[in-house]
């Protein structure tokens, strides 16, 4: 017999309500699983009229169980842990101890985030064999149309039909300069200032580079780029070297910022917050193992070293 709660809730309420009690916020909750704050409130409130009762207390400012909450939280972990079980078993039966992912990133996604990605795959797959291409944007799209890739990830999506998209993670672009270059002295900057950088960009392709320049144009800024570099190693050694200023993924500097060889500018507009897709060819059926990967990528447990800690103060 169909209960009333099987009817009303769903598995995807219950992960947004075990994250925001873990998380104690729903800020960090709307973070790890790279959803919207709204989204997440809007969930939440879905599930306490499908439950009948309050399942916060709304006299905290932080998110604290009430009864019903605190009954509802320890059976979901345990409904949640299930479909985890039965994801594993059915896994196992599609050919999850054997098969192949061919996946292609573009240059930032697929240097800083994609390889902690496949590290925790292959840690519960080990036996599923994985490859990734790291490339520009357009090489992107190239490799998923000719059946190359399985799977793409990239920042700004193509609107021609032939792929499917989702969501994967937040990408937040600044502003980067040597902690000694002139600029930092003329900070808080409009965008037009960053032409006295002078600006350096990635090459002509590049996701980083497009986003870049879209980003400016909507200031009223033409991003005349005074060297173009093939890499964001590369660039960020000649802003470091004090050749000039820069736009770049906060997830493509921490090391550099860690180590005080660049410092955010504080840019009026700045930052700006972009997502990354998984995108796959939308004719053609992923393998079992590419569509247990991009599930995969949609978890949380892996994202824990991704954190990104950047102040512009």
């Amino acid at each position: 017999m169909t209960t009333r709660l099987e009817r009303s809730l769903t598995l995807r309420q219950l992960r947004i309500f075990t994250s925001v009690v873990d998380n104690r916020s729903f800020t960090r909750a709307a973070r790890e699983l790279s959803l919207t704050q709204p989204a997440v409130t809007h969930q939440m409130q879905a599930l306490a009229r499908a439950v009948g009762y309050p399942l916060l207390d709304p006299a905290r400012r932080a998110p604290e169980l009430t009864a019903i909450g605190r009954a509802l939280y320890e059976r979901a972990a345990r409904i949640l842990a299930s479909v985890g079980d039965a994801e594993h078993a059915i896994g196992d039966l599609a050919g999850l101890r054997a098969g192949t992912v061919r996946v292609a990133g573009d240059t930032t996604v697929g240097v800083y985030v994609l390889p902690d990605a496949l590290a925790a795959f292959h840690h519960r797959h080990p036996k599923v064999e994985l490859s990734l291409d790291v490339v520009n944007r357009s090489r992107v799209h190239e490799l998923l149309v000719d059946g190359s890739a399985d799977l793409g990830v990239v920042g700004r999506l193509w609107d021609d039909g032939l792929l499917e998209a989702e969501p994967f993670l937040d990408n937040q672009l600044m502003c980067f300069s040597a902690p000694t270059h002139p600029l930092v002295e003329r900070e808080p900057l409009q965008p037009l200032d960053l032409l006295d950088g002078p600006l350096l960009l990635r090459e002509r392709g590049s996701g980083t580079r497009e986003s870049a320049e879209l980003i400016l144009a909507h200031a009223g800024v033409q991003a005349v780029s005074t060297m173009d570099m093939a890499s964001n190693g590369a660039l960020k050694r000649a802003v470091a070297g004090g050749l000039g200023v820069t736009v770049l993924s906060t997830h493509a500097v921490q090391l550099e910022v860690q180590l005080g060889l660049l410092r955010p500018l504080r840019v009026e507009g700045f930052p700006v917050q972009r997502r990354w897709h998984v995108m796959w060819v939308r004719d053609r059926s992923l393998s079992a193992a590419a569509e247990a990967f991009r599930a995969f990528l949609q978890a949380s447990e892996w994202r824990s070293a991704l954190s990104v800690q950047l102040g512009t103060d």
